[in-house]
């Protein structure tokens, strides 16, 4: 009786340990398309601190303004109001893909559309993107990597 006793709490205290050790069942294709989709509805809000929330600390981003990437929060955040003060909205991705490369990480790319303020229009932009996802250790999903560029001009067919 006392060994059943004593198997019993070892089996607990490890079920405890490992709860208390923060670790998650591995995210799936539906939970990453879903995290994507919140980071993504904070983008048309208007607010950029909203906006950089996403983004984890030291994040490297690629955006579609600039030549060069960064990791500079400060350089960032001028990205993110530049991004807001253009009142972008009817945000959409088309063909997203989603791609697990780990139990606590995944990439999201695709075409992003959305319109944007110029004067009386609201033009539709797209863009190209890919944002690697990383769980951080208070179990929030951030941005690590984002790159953002715009889709190359059509080419025209070759005369034959």
């Amino acid at each position: 009786m006392r060994s059943a006793v004593i198997l019993c709490l070892a089996l607990c205290a490890a079920g405890c340990q490992q709860q208390k050790a923060g670790t998650n069942p591995p995210v799936t294709a539906a939970e990453a398309t879903k995290i994507a989709e919140q980071a993504e509805a904070s983008f048309t809000k208007g607010d950029v601190k909203l906006v950089m929330d996403q983004y984890a600390p030291g994040a490297v981003m690629i955006d579609a303004s600039s030549p060069n990437p960064s990791t500079d929060r400060k350089v960032q955040t001028g990205w993110g109001q530049n991004f807001v003060s253009m009142q972008p909205a009817d945000f959409k991705v088309v063909d997203r893909q989603i791609q697990i490369v780990g139990p606590d990480a995944f990439v999201s790319s695709g075409i992003e559309t959305f319109t944007v303020a110029a004067g009386q229009a609201r033009p539709t932009v797209s863009a190209r993107f890919t944002d690697v996802f990383q769980r951080q250790k208070d179990g929030r999903w951030k941005i690590v990597n984002e790159h953002v560029s715009m889709p190359p001009a059509p080419v025209a067919p070759a005369a034959n």
